[in-house]
């Protein structure tokens, strides 16, 4: 979806829908390409990055945003076109824009590439064009806390029936309440047991081999002063996979302080422990 062309070809769709509202069957009728593009695409980005959409009669009619993008000059439009294109598609590259302007222009696919030096984001330092990088990096770090946090919530959830299957009993949900307790679920050690047991979740939609998690120390603390408490790291990249985890795995790969120097948080391969 990252192309100069595909951009151009949505921006010129947008000004002439602007004055010519059509249905999307219509639109794709009459124009199996339209400029630099085909119809296809051209209707899958305007309507999911939100700059057209399809009323009670069936017309497409443009958003308070794509109404901005049709009257800018291509340049200009493209700058918005990209930002919403990045937060909407989540293409796997648009972390390098949280590592700094050379990363990305070192790292950044072809494509991608081009679009970038099109909006002129890798010419002559500017405070306008450091306002721009600045943005996107803070809407993309903002997204991305979004989609983190939905992830944990769904390994959460699986955390919390897998306890409801294995005790009969369901857990607190502790992190709802509180994200300060050092642990997700209160459950119990098992049906014969009821002493309470602490679950730290973890979830991943990586690659196994890549993936990583983060522990921080009140984590660790909370577990080392509880007599019950485990992991429960949750692989959901296609089929939902539970590896339930003691502390003396983890313990190897925990910090300790020293000197003045206080750990805060660890962060450790999935595959070093399961």
């Amino acid at each position: 979806m990252f192309s100069v062309g595909l951009l151009y070809s949505v921006r010129d769709f947008l000004k002439l829908n602007s004055v010519s509202g059509m249905m999307p069957e219509t639109f794709e009728s009459y124009f199996k390409s339209f400029k630099y593009s085909t119809a296809d695409k051209i209707l899958t980005v305007s309507f999911k990055c939100g700059w057209a959409k399809v009323n009670q009669q069936g017309i497409i009619e443009l958003t308070e945003r794509g109404q901005v993008i049709s009257t800018l000059e291509y340049e200009t439009a493209l700058l918005i076109q990209l930002e919403d294109l990045i937060l909407n598609f989540n293409p796997t590259w648009a972390s390098l824009l949280l590592k700094g302007r050379a990363e990305a222009k070192n790292f950044l696919p072809p494509d991608a590439l081009q679009c970038f030096k099109e909006c002129g984001l890798f010419g002559e330092l500017t405070d306008e064009l450091i306002k721009f990088w600045d943005k996107l990096s803070l809407a993309y770090r903002n997204y991305s806390q979004i989609k983190m946090t939905e992830i944990g919530r769904t390994g959460e959830k699986l955390s919390f029936d897998h306890e409801l299957s294995r005790t009969g009993k369901p857990p607190l949900w502790q992190a709802i309440e509180s994200n300060l307790a050092g642990y997700d679920l209160l459950s119990i050690v098992d049906t014969t047991n009821s002493q309470k047991l602490k679950i730290e979740v973890k979830t991943t939609t990586s690659n196994i081999a890549y993936a990583k998690f983060h522990i921080t120390k009140n984590e660790w603390n909370t577990a080392l002063a509880s007599i019950n408490y485990v992991f429960h790291l949750w692989h959901i990249e296609k089929t939902p996979t539970l590896y339930t985890v003691s502390m003396n795995k983890i313990n190897d790969h925990v910090p300790s302080d020293k000197g003045k120097g206080d750990w805060e948080s660890v962060e450790i391969p999935f595959v070093s422990v399961i």
